[in-house]
């Protein structure tokens, strides 16, 4: 006799252009991040430990949905989104019969395609957190007659496996078909119960002129658009979500995200990709060790997470100014620690959903600002540098209702360390991941500090990967010497399966030395 030990939940999802995506019973907004496979410096290996770590922080910060682009997911992964109650979109191919690589899937999708699909749909069915079915992203035939067929053929054998749960795929524009219009989309989502869109929320409302029946969601979307995207999704009950591109800084298509100096006036298209030291995409609204980067706190301010965050741009030389590339993010950042600039006018940036806000530097009142929603929740100021205290107040009706501080830091003098558990489980896959930071004598983060730092792990533990969230490359992950970046870096360490006390200790040439003890129970 053959047993099966299966863990499941029990919900129910429903979904319709007038009502929306509901979730038992109750009308769902998707707050979506695309994913990769990677997990930062541990690179492509799913630990169990690292993918739950992953889960978490994106729904620490806000999110409650995750497509997995493109590939099927970890099964570590999709029993981490059940656990911690996050929505998923399986998705499957990033190709059909065409290449996007010569190396890639295409070459065994004809023989394969349906046994792997009904594979993924077999293996992921019993997940609860699973409410989609994506069996394309981007596929260049996703709109000629044989890429239809394919697609049907596709969304055939997903129902035959399982009729519970809707059918899409990630559609883009022509830009990979030249000569063809976005109105010959419509074969791509003819066989699909919800069209995911690429980039392209400015197609919603005509769309659902011509298809009032199509149900869609940003399967794709840009930081600089999170403001128009999320109008949309709250605004217009049949586009049902929005996903970001990505949740993560992931390894691969280089720079993506980044920003460029360029002469003022000067035409620069810029490019896709940056060169060689950049190695990974630099587009994630948190880093590859899982941190929030700027255009995070502005999402937080239009999910409600928060109502007030700042940001001072990195200054810009005489003559230059700062660009970003499609999928980036202006090059901002959440200290206020600029020698070297004094009485120079640094642009500050609040994000508010305050009605107004005000802007002091060190007791003295700069100015105020109304906020709107015309203004996407941003007010500007300009600040000459001064050391001390920059705060910004959300203010109601004239009164001062909460307030947000950077203040600026002394000399970086000691390391810190801070690990997400203090204990772990005596088994030779668990992990503990410890937050490396550069502090002042008062134990403020100095957020410029780059030290080299030494790791040393003593105990039933070793060290398995210590490194920054710099999009440049930084040498092997493997190594117990690493950079800090914009003042912190990780260490990530693995039981050797014994109990016992752990030591982790950080040293540098020029800072204090920091140690903590953890216990494999």
């Amino acid at each position: 006799v053959d047993t099966y030990h299966t863990t499941f939940g029990i919900r129910s999802i429903a979904y319709s252009a007038d009502k929306g995506f509901r979730l038992n019973g109750e009308e769902f907004l998707m707050k979506g991040a695309c994913m990769h496979h990677d997990n930062g410096l541990l690179g492509a290996v799913a630990f169990r430990d690292a993918e739950f770590r992953r889960v978490r922080r994106m729904k620490e910060n806000g999110y409650n949905a995750i497509r997995t682009s493109h590939n099927p997911p970890s099964e570590a992964f999709l029993n981490a989104c059940d656990s911690l109650g996050m929505l998923v979109i399986d998705e499957s191919f990033d190709h059909w019969v065409k290449p996007k690589r010569p190396n890639d899937y295409s070459n065994y999708f004809e023989e394969w395609h349906i046994r792997d699909i009904q594979a993924m749909v077999y293996r992921d069915r019993n997940h609860p957190s699973v409410v989609m079915w994506s069996f394309g992203n981007e596929v260049q035939e996703r709109a000629d007659p044989d890429g239809i067929e394919i697609g049907k053929a596709l969304a055939a054998a997903i129902r035959e496996v399982d009729n519970t749960r809707p059918v899409t795929q990630a559609v883009c524009g022509f830009w990979d078909n030249p000569g063809k219009e976005w109105d010959d989309s419509e074969g791509a989502f003819s066989m699909l119960d919800i069209g995911g869109y690429n980039y392209q929320y400015e197609q919603y409302e005509s769309d659902h002129r011509k298809h009032p029946e199509r149900i869609m969601y940003g399967s794709e979307s840009v930081p600089q658009h999170a403001w128009e995207n999320w109008e949309k999704v709250k605004r217009l009950p049949y586009v049902i979500g929005d996903f970001v591109w990505t949740g993560m800084d992931y390894i691969g298509e280089s720079g993506i995200g980044h920003t460029r100096l360029v002469d003022k006036g000067a035409k620069d298209e810029g490019n896709f990709l940056k060169p060689w030291p950049w190695y990974i995409s630099w587009c994630g609204d948190l880093d590859i060790l899982g941190n929030k980067k700027p255009q995070s706190y502005y999402r937080d301010v239009i999910w409600g997470e928060s109502k007030l965050e700042l940001m001072v741009s990195m200054p810009q030389p005489d003559g230059m100014e700062s660009r970003i590339s499609y999928w980036g993010w202006y090059d901002e950042l959440n200290h206020w620690n600029w020698e070297g600039y004094e009485e120079e006018a640094m642009q500050v940036r609040v994000y508010s959903s305050y009605p107004e806000v005000k802007l002091e530097l060190n007791g003295v009142e700069l100015g105020q600002a109304n906020i709107s929603r015309q203004d996407k929740y941003i007010a500007q100021f300009r600040v000459p540098y001064q050391a001390g205290e920059l705060r910004a107040i959300g203010m109601e009706d004239g009164k001062e209702v909460e307030s947000i501080v950077l203040k600026t830091a002394g000399p970086a003098t000691q390391l810190a360390l801070y690990p997400e558990e203090r204990d772990l489980t005596a088994h030779p896959n668990a992990l503990a991941f410890i937050q490396v930071e550069a502090l002042d004598n008062d134990s403020l983060l100095r957020a410029d500090s780059e030290d080299a730092v030494q790791v040393k792990v003593s105990g039933p533990a070793r060290l398995l990967a210590a490194g920054n969230a710099s999009p440049l490359h930084q040498g092997s992950f493997t190594d117990r010497m690493f950079h800090l970046f914009r003042g912190r870096g990780m260490v990530i360490i693995r039981s050797t399966g014994q109990s016992g006390t752990i030591e982790v200790e950080v040293d540098s040439d020029k800072l204090e030395s920091a140690r903590i003890t953890l216990e494999a129970l």
